[in-house]
């Protein structure tokens, strides 16, 4: 992550902006400053931390139009990197997003994503040497877990919802659901930081 004082995006939260970064199509990092439905600042990159100063840097010169920037000053990226360099790049590498924005006199730093309906190692492995099937529970769900055979004859273990929650069958809801990590500080830094030490809290859908 970058050590440089980002000092144009603390001005332009300071002014009420919001920064949103995501993952482009082509897998470059994202970062869009906006006000009132009007871009402010924008840059992308392989990597989300000169993404981010890009898009400083462009708050910072009055938010020059694209093609005046990628392709003249900066190269026009295509493609973004698989490879991540840091746990903001790992974030949006999975698909995710963030956004800052100014709430009183801190920073609000949000990572929203998906969280996922892992079945823990130990019942799995349970499963796998002993043949018999599990139940597991979480999130008001319940799974039925049972082994099983891969067609080059490997054992594996399968899972299927038994009880769920929203009375459907097998829902949506039953593998991945959204959830948000929020972090304050008195910069964006700390606010990051702060953010991805916080615990997943579910989004009502």
């Amino acid at each position: 992550m970058l050590t440089v004082p980002l000092l144009g995006l603390h001005q332009a939260i300071k002014e009420k902006c919001r920064m949103h970064g995501f993952l482009s199509g082509g897998g470059l990092r994202v970062v869009r400053i906006e006000k009132g439905g009007q871009l402010k600042g924008y840059g992308e990159h392989p990597d989300v931390s000169i993404a981010l100063l890009h898009a400083d840097q462009d708050f910072l010169a009055g938010g020059k139009p694209y093609d005046q920037v990628y392709g003249a000053v900066q190269p026009h990226y295509l493609t973004g990197s698989k490879q991540p360099t840091g746990p903001l790049d790992a974030w949006l590498l999975k698909g995710r997003s963030f956004t800052a924005r100014r709430c009183a006199d801190q920073i609000v730093f949000q990572l929203d994503g998906y969280g996922y309906a892992n079945v823990p190692q130990s019942i799995l492995d349970e499963v796998l040497h002993s043949g018999r099937s599990a139940r597991w529970k979480y999130r008001g769900f319940v799974y039925d877990i049972t082994r099983g055979t891969l067609p080059s004859g490997k054992p594996c273990t399968c899972s299927r919802v038994v009880k769920d929650p929203e009375h459907k069958v097998a829902s949506a809801g039953s593998v991945m659901y959204p959830i948000v990590k929020t972090g304050y500080g008195k910069d964006l830094m700390e606010a990051m930081k702060n953010a991805f030490r916080a615990r997943e809290v579910e989004v009502a859908r």
